[in-house]
């Protein structure tokens, strides 16, 4: 693993947080592959969870700092789960270039990725979290492990509650309880905050830029075949 200086890498992201997006400026870039609404949704959810992922990495290893070690590992699950929604993202792009996926499934997969939600019936079902993490575990393995090992201390399993909270004095006969996190788990924070920082900077600043631009040429390039599927599907709900 690269030695990263987490502190520094997250105040050199924030640098680079994007305030806004228009229409105009894709349009610039192709007005033909543009017009196409998943496109922009694309870009929306990029930077969305480019917020996301560096406000809650942020908080973890702020509070990580200050020894409060379940907290941290709480939060770094959340954005080891940010990361993978943008390893599922850019490879279902890839899928629709190379033919493995239809637009149209494409097209309902961003806006489930975008809108998703389980608790209101005007927004359609989100994409898995358990999904994510295991499609991404094809392309970086490991990261189910990781993701398993942050669940147990997350939930209030043995690792979550006893492991963290307890300490049997056996020459004693006795339980002694305390908040013993830091000891048990010591620095394991950080070493994740560091795969989550790595792994999320070949996805936002490589692959995405890889898939998108790959992505527009085949909008273009298919953009006749596309409006002909659009108006035959407009034309079976009239």
């Amino acid at each position: 693993m690269q030695n990263i200086d987490i502190e520094k890498t997250l105040q050199n992201y924030k640098k680079f947080l994007l305030k806004k997006i228009s229409l105009v400026s894709l349009y610039s870039r192709s007005k033909v592959a543009h017009k196409w609404k998943l496109t922009y949704r694309l870009i929306v959810l990029r930077e969305a969870i480019f917020w996301r992922f560096v406000d809650i990495l942020t908080q973890a290893y702020d509070i990580g700092v200050n020894g409060m070690i379940i907290g941290s590992l709480i939060l770094t699950r959340s954005a080891l789960e940010t990361v993978c929604l943008l390893i599922y993202m850019n490879k279902k792009m890839q899928f629709v270039v190379e033919g493995k996926m239809s637009f149209d499934d494409f097209d309902n997969i961003t806006t489930r990725l975008l809108f998703g939600a389980k608790n209101t019936d005007k927004l359609p079902d989100p994409v898995n979290v358990m999904k994510l993490i295991e499609d991404s575990e094809s392309k970086y393995p490991g990261i189910k492990k990781t993701y398993d090992d942050l669940s147990e201390i997350a939930h209030p399993n043995y690792r979550g509650v006893c492991d963290g909270y307890t300490k049997l004095n056996q020459q004693e006969h006795e339980t002694d309880f305390g908040v013993y996190c830091e000891e048990q788990y010591g620095n394991q924070h950080e070493l994740v905050i560091k795969k989550c920082l790595q792994t999320f900077e070949e996805e936002y600043n490589n692959e995405w830029k890889k898939r998108f631009e790959q992505l527009e040429k085949w909008l273009e390039k298919n953009d006749n075949k596309l409006e002909r599927q659009r108006n035959k599907k407009l034309k079976k709900n009239i």
